[in-house]
């Protein structure tokens, strides 16, 4: 079954859908979708909704929204930052693992690209997440970070050009902002399972993102697993990608919640 849910940060609404279980006898694990960067609640391809479809079908509840100023939820998109979008996370947090049939002691959490970020920000400071998946993550500090800016500049728009040529206009408080959100500082907080997904073409993330978060985390007693996509884009937009994105992450959580 799957239902329209609406709720509420700092007096905005928030509209989601929720995925609820075709089969559970007991208390259910539940898992919260992030989106990326101008993304929605669906994704490329539906690629949201049919990775929440297959967890229903095996026993999960599925929450995925609209962060404020995306999608079908208030607020404007100029208003956006990595901030407020963790505290919509929280927030979504709180609102599902209070729903009736849901285990609050086995929540997980799926971000995908600035979604990915975002997810390791909220892995590290709530301890209700058990377990972590994240598709193509954006990081802040991978090694070879000086590098790669340079060499994306020679045919990269600057965040600044992408502003003026997109009508999803960043605003000022993002890039105020950005100097203090550290993901990679955040994530190593984290004593639950993480499992990264990247894929090894992505020109939108660069691989180098996703394997810092693991390098970062690999040592811990946890669960901890990376899974290159190969020839993978930043949405895996080919059905052989899709389909093992969804499998690998499902057969995660299956995994680590149940």
């Amino acid at each position: 079954m799957e239902r329209p849910v609406v709720f509420y940060n700092q007096a905005q609404q928030i509209n989601g859908i929720l995925h609820s279980p075709t089969h559970c006898d007991a208390l259910c694990p539940a898992v919260v979708f992030l989106h990326g960067f101008t993304g929605t609640k669906v994704e490329p391809h539906r690629i949201f909704v049919k990775t929440a479809r297959e967890l229903a079908s095996i026993g999960f509840y599925v929450l995925r929204f609209d962060f404020r100023g995306s999608g079908d939820s208030a607020g404007d998109f100029s208003e956006m930052t990595i901030g407020g979008e963790i505290s919509d996370a929280i927030k979504s947090i709180d609102v599902l693992s209070t729903m009736q049939g849901v285990d609050p002691e086995r929540i997980g959490i799926l971000g995908l690209s600035m979604g990915g970020c975002v997810a390791a920000c909220v892995s590290g400071q709530d301890a209700r997440v058990k377990s972590t998946v994240m598709w193509a993550p954006l990081s802040d500090d991978p090694p070879d970070r000086k590098q790669e800016i340079l060499e994306r500049s020679k045919h990269t728009p600057t965040p600044e050009e992408i502003a003026q040529l997109n009508p999803n206009i960043v605003g000022k408080a993002f890039y105020e902002e950005l100097p203090n959100i550290s993901p990679s500082a955040l994530i190593q907080q984290f004593t639950g399972a993480l499992l990264v997904i990247h894929g090894s073409a992505d020109d939108v993330v660069p691989v180098s993102h996703g394997k810092r978060y693991y390098e970062l985390m690999r040592e811990r007693d946890a669960s901890t697993a990376l899974e290159i996509i190969d020839k993978g884009d930043h949405t895996f937009n080919t059905v052989a990608s899709e389909q093992a994105v969804i499998a690998k992450s499902v057969a995660w959580f299956q995994q680590t919640l149940t």
